[in-house]
């Protein structure tokens, strides 16, 4: 038998992992926000709103001096609750204009100007080529509307009742490097003026679209004009799809009129197109926890366990250690351009292998440590959820531009890893700085190796924007990837060696067979040195034509690039025909390839069957001690058998053609041999017999080997300790409510529990005939201690007392409460008293009926103990 003590502990140990309590915490609603962001309502004065709204721009904006503002480290997020604001708001760097109701006609801005952005650069074309990192959301503006932006700057949830203008210096003409706006309705029309590309994606469209220069593309939207590929009097090169494959769009806030605020979390849906207003799931404030910039990652992170949402406010996070979002279904949204600074060797942010996940509104800044990534999705294992998919919204990075790198460098080997399945991007803009505090980033400083890595399968990105790394700038080797809009521009200040080495601003790894592109564009500016590049884009051969409209663009600088997309389409130098050149004409289709296999067996005899169609070409390495079994097919007629026997002195081969030929030979050896065997063969079967023996390091195992072997057996193990936790618990420790006879070593009990009983025995002999029932009931109280483990009386003379009833029930589950007693007026009754939890009490039954034998044993949970029932007189 298993010792008590044994059976005690595994109980506990049980249920504390199978009912966990967790007390319910709630977070104040409304929350306190911090002095970055400020709310307004209707009932504030013009002027005060005004004069808020001016203070910040003073420190983040305008354009004296040009860009001001730029690296500010300052941080703003201006609320509106619903109702008609009469003021006109500018929007200046890292500050976000909200509307907090829950349609964005609640919030009406009604003024000359409204809510707008001019260009930070007035004085010449560059224009608005550096007006980044601002946002408006969840509003009406009810007349026209000015937004000359460049990337990072997204417009989202929005009405505008004029025209929408994107590009502002000379009517229209100044530079814009834009952009990205989505799920915004336009009453007028578009006007892109001086805005080199843009996306677009779900918008309703009422009076179409002017201008623009190399790349549009247009997704889900109504009212969109119609693609083409390459530029024409009209216009810049379009793409138009007609709906987004999948999208949610981004979480936001809202309050109620009782003034508690609310997060909403729109559902995905699929093949959508137009605008989406909808709610979504609304989540109270109560489960949100509204961090600081003071806050440390492990406070944050304790949130986020206890499966709390986080809404990050306006400032600069230096964290010590990743924020970890491990929980299905969580949101982490950051308000005014929350900043996180990735720790030393760490990412920013951590996504676990979980689904449903919305990670929206950040910037993620390299530190002066050094990081491999700064926000890392998933370890590879995870294949996603197709009917919850995960989506970033609004993710800003970057590697330098508000240090000095003469002092300390930002250094990232990769932005964004995202190696999780079914994972969206919506507006994702990743830069290696060209500029920073001191002026242009010259020699290769603030290193970053590449901007995007994709290994998951099934990714999406809508609206994404790479910049300046040194290698490639995106490198896709997941299946089933999908991109609509891509912008990138190759590192300035680089030397002829980086063409040499053959980086592109886009890469699809040779070893995926499905993977589609619209509107991918790759523009260089080699400010430095005269290099040139092949191509912008490489693909395997099968891909070509899965790109549609893909495009180069020399801005300025020396050197070229001599091809669009692997080795198709026109060159790009200052003397070619055209600042931007597009490759339209799709060629033959070529059928997919797949990568040479190569397979090492190491001590093993394994099973397998494979069937190709096409070329190929199999090589097997075996090394120790192994005896395996090769026979190949061919359909030309031509059969080899090949058997190849290794003792630990001595080789043997022999082999067999169709021409009668055999050849063996014996050769000596060392106990530990290696040999290779390579066929080549067309539309041929291979079959490898070996019995599945010993560790294995063979294709159907994988190439974990042994590793396999040793996880498998650390899961049985802890699966046979769970079931024998769950076994002593429930099967030894609880009997069966039918069983017949129960016999209980009453000290045993005593001994266990180390407790004595401490009833009272007067009530034994007392008298209850000649009470009313109601009294009689009170009368029969026990009088117990409160805390008293064991609360019975005692059995008898005898140390071994036996009952027997077949009317044993369990009680609930333990729960708190006040202790109980009930009382039952038979032994034949059909209920038996309750464990209120805590100090659970039994009470006696009432018969003057010898009932010794008739007695049940109960067994309650929570604190309740084992007792024994003795007769009333």
């Amino acid at each position: 038998t298993m010792p008590p003590l044994l059976v005690l502990m595994a109980c506990v140990l049980a249920a504390l992992l199978l009912w966990p309590a967790v007390a319910e915490v709630h977070r104040p609603n409304p929350p306190t926000w911090p002095p970055s962001v400020h709310v307004f309502g209707p009932e504030d004065g013009t002027g005060h709103i005004e004069a808020t709204v001016e203070r910040a721009f003073r420190m983040n904006g305008g354009q004296k001096p040009i860009n001001h503002g730029e690296f500010s480290s300052a941080r703003f997020a201006f609320l509106f609750k619903p109702g008609e604001y009469k003021v006109d708001v500018p929007v200046g760097y890292y500050t976000q204009i909200l509307g907090l109701g829950g349609h964005p006609r609640d919030v009406v801005f009604d003024a000359p100007n409204g809510v707008f952005c001019e260009e930070g650069n007035g004085v010449d074309h560059s224009g608005a080529l550096s007006t980044f990192w601002r946002g408006a959301e969840n509003f009406y503006n009810r007349r026209s509307m000015l937004w000359a932006t460049s990337q990072g700057a997204p417009l989202r949830r929005l009405m505008v009742g004029g025209n929408l203008t994107l590009a502002e210096w000379k009517k229209g003409a100044g530079y814009s490097s834009g952009g990205f706006l989505g799920n915004v309705k336009v009453d007028g029309t578009i006007m892109a003026g001086g805005q080199q590309q843009y996306c677009v994606r779900n918008a309703d469209i009422s009076r179409g679209v002017t201008g623009g220069i190399w790349s549009m593309l247009y997704l889900g939207c109504k009212g969109a004009p119609a693609s083409h590929c390459g530029s024409t009097n009209d216009g810049p090169g379009i793409v138009s799809i007609d709906t987004t494959p999948v999208i949610a769009e981004k979480p936001f806030v809202s309050v109620d009129d009782e003034g508690r605020y609310h997060l909403h979390v729109p559902m995905a849906k699929r093949n959508q197109a137009g605008t989406d207003f909808g709610w979504g799931s609304v989540i109270g404030f109560e489960k949100v926890y509204v961090a600081r910039d003071f806050d440390s990652a492990a406070a944050i992170n304790q949130w986020l366990r206890d499966d709390f949402h986080v809404v990050l406010t306006p400032g600069i996070y230096h964290l010590e250690a990743p924020l970890e979002v491990m929980q299905d279904n969580q949101v982490v949204l950051g308000i005014g351009f929350a900043t996180l600074v990735a720790p030393k060797g760490h990412p920013a942010v951590r996504v676990g292998n979980v689904n449903g996940v919305r990670i929206s509104g950040i910037l993620l800044q390299a530190g002066l440590h050094g990081a491999d990534t700064l926000l890392e999705w998933g370890n590879g294992s995870h294949q996603g959820n197709e009917m919850n998919p995960s989506f970033l919204h609004d993710i800003f990075m970057r590697v330098g531009g508000s240090n000095d790198p003469a002092e300390a460098q930002a250094q990232a080997n990769v932005m964004l890893r995202i190696a999780s399945g079914h994972v969206v991007g919506d507006n994702i803009w990743l830069w290696r700085a060209d500029h920073d505090v001191t002026g242009p980033v010259r020699h290769e400083e603030n290193p970053c190796d590449t901007g995007l890595v994709v290994t998951g399968n099934d990714v999406t990105m809508y609206g994404l924007a790479v910049e300046h790394t040194l290698k490639d700038l995106v490198q896709w080797s997941g299946e089933n990837g999908q991109t609509f809009f891509y912008q990138s521009e190759l590192p300035y200040d680089v030397t002829p060696a980086y063409g040499d080495k053959g980086y592109v601003g886009y890469r699809v790894n040779d070893t995926v067979r499905c993977h589609q592109a619209y509107g991918v564009g790759v523009y260089h500016y080699f400010r430095d040195h005269a290099v040139t590049v092949h191509r912008g884009i490489a693909v395997p051969p099968w891909l070509e034509n899965s790109l549609e409209s893909p495009l180069s663009v020399f801005l300025e600088g020396y050197g070229k690039m001599l091809h669009i997309l692997n080795n198709q389409g026109a060159a790009t130098t200052r003397v070619s025909s055209g600042q931007a050149q597009w490759w339209c004409e799709k060629g033959p289709d070529v059928p997919y390839l797949p990568p040479t296999a190569t397979t090492t067996v190491t001590s093993a005899t394994a099973s397998s069957s494979t069937t190709m169609t096409t070329s190929w070409t199999h090589t097997i390495t075996m090394t120790n001690t192994y005896t395996i079994s090769l026979t190949t097919t061919s359909t030309t007629s031509f059969t080899t058998t090949e058997t190849l026997s290794t003792t630990s002195s001595t080789t043997t081969r022999s082999s067999t053609t169709t021409g009668s030929t055999t050849t063996t030979s014996t050769t000596a050896s060392s106990t530990t041999t290696s040999e290779t065997v390579t066929s080549t063969t067309s539309s041929s079967t291979t079959t490898v017999n070996i019995p599945m023996i010993g560790f294995l390091a063979h294709p159907l195992t994988g190439s974990a080997g042994i590793m396999s072997w040793i996880a498998m057996a650390v899961v049985v193990q802890c699966c046979f300790v769970a079931a024998l936790a769950v076994y002593v618990c429930f099967v030894r420790c609880i009997r069966p409510a039918d069983e017949s006879r129960v016999s209980v070593p009453l000290s045993s009990l005593l001994r266990l529990l180390s407790r004595k009983s401490q009833v009272d025995r007067s009530r034994r002999s007392e008298s209850l005939s000649n009470l009313s029932p109601a009294r009689r009931s009170a009368a029969r109280a026990l009088s117990v201690q409160p805390r008293s483990l064991l609360s019975t009386w005692s059995p008898g003379p005898n140390d071994m007392t036996q009952r027997q009833s077949s009317l044993w029930q369990a009680s609930p589950v333990g729960r708190s409460g006040s202790l109980r007693l009930s009382f039952m007026d038979s032994a034949m009754d059909s209920g038996l008293s309750q464990s209120p939890g805590g100090t659970a009490l039994l009470s006696p039954w009432n018969n003057r009926r010898s009932i010794a034998t008739e007695s049940p044993l109960w067994r309650p949970h929570g604190d309740a103990r084992m007792a024994t029932w003795s007769t009333i007189p």
